[in-house]
């Protein structure tokens, strides 16, 4: 990074999928009309900032936020880059079941699990694997774009773990971040980066 210039990271909507109470990973649910509406509420926040790059993951929550914001931005940004390594951590055999559904199904897991144990999801991605995926993703963007203001729109582990790959946190750290869903936050980076803003909602902004 040559200059100073800020990351902004939204957290998609509310999805028909109940992305609030389920793990939805890799499956591709759309955005709820709850979500859409908390997407939209985020504009007065990014509509006048000359973005250098809008990028987003290829799922449609993300994809359809992104959309949304664009629509919103007074100053087109020069590029939209949708970004595969930017999809959520897979949740294997548990997606799109709540935390209740899985500690029945999966009781043994599931205990290693809020004991810090487990490595991965039940046939899902490796925990590790994903870290890397996303630290590589990161750092691949900002060598793409050395300048400029950034807005990435994408999911909650992907900003937990950008957030946590620039700022240098350790894995417990990073485990204790929790972006809402429709939310805002932003990095500045320089010769050092700073988390300016973390999970801002319209009416906490």
């Amino acid at each position: 990074m040559t200059s100073e210039r800020c990351i902004y990271l939204v957290r998609h909507g509310e999805t028909t999928g109940e992305s609030s109470i389920r793990y939805h990973g890799r499956n591709d649910v759309p955005l709820s009309e709850l979500g859409e509406q908390q997407v939209a509420r985020l504009i007065p926040l990014v509509q006048d900032l000359p973005f250098h790059a809008v990028l987003h993951s290829p799922l449609d929550r993300a994809r359809v936020s992104a959309n949304i914001l664009l629509d919103g931005l007074r100053h087109p940004p020069g590029l939209v880059e949708e970004v595969a390594d930017f999809t959520e951590l897979g949740f294997g055999a548990m997606e799109g079941l709540t935390a209740e559904e899985i500690a029945v199904r999966e009781p043994a897991w599931f205990a290693e699990w809020q004991a810090g144990r487990a490595d991965g999801f039940p046939g899902g991605e490796k925990f590790a694997g994903f870290a890397e995926r996303v630290q590589r993703a990161v750092d691949a963007v900002l060598a793409r774009h050395p300048e400029g203001d950034l807005l990435l729109v994408a999911h909650k582990g992907i900003i937990k773990r950008a957030v946590g790959h620039l700022l240098g946190l350790s894995t417990e750290a990073v485990k204790r971040l929790d972006p809402s869903l429709g939310s805002l936050s932003v990095l500045s980076c320089g010769e050092q980066v700073k988390l300016e803003r973390w999970s801002v909602l319209p009416d906490s902004s």
